[in-house]
């Protein structure tokens, strides 16, 4: 986003869901981007791009702003922003609150701004909770 101004700007929120409902979120990202395509774009392109047969990188123009949903490891959804004062930055997020049927007020909430110092002590405390899960120390 932002390239028009040369500013870039990557924002990567990971969000893990109960399998049975996990299994629906490509049926609703596909429904939301379907949707919301009137608002943002101004040209024909193609709405919605599958990445599982040439993955994110070769699926995109290069230097174009773009919104993508992955679904595991091997597939997923990229859609080419033609205008970005239309495109909604919330859209992955409301998708995902309207999956799990979260409470309306709870959509347009302000995220909190945290310190440094406290996402410092998140990660140490994840990191202890996750270690019996972690798989990477299988390789070795």
């Amino acid at each position: 986003m932002g390239l028009s101004q040369q500013r870039r700007h990557c924002m990567i929120e990971c969000i893990p869901l109960p399998q049975d409902i996990a299994k629906e979120a490509p049926l609703y990202f596909k429904k939301a981007i379907d949707e919301a395509e009137d608002e943002w774009s101004q040209h024909n392109a193609k709405k919605l791009i599958d990445t599982s047969v040439k993955g994110l990188r070769n699926s995109i123009p290069k230097d174009f702003p773009y919104f993508h949903v992955e679904f595991g490891l091997n597939r997923g959804f990229v859609h080419v922003i033609d205008d970005e004062k239309q495109f909604n930055g919330n859209l992955g997020m409301n998708v995902i609150r309207g999956m799990l049927q979260l409470p309306e007020e709870d959509m347009y909430r302000p995220r909190r701004y945290e310190t440094e110092e406290s996402q410092k002590q998140a990660v140490v405390s994840f990191s202890r909770e996750w270690e019996p899960f972690g798989w990477t120390k299988q390789l070795g």
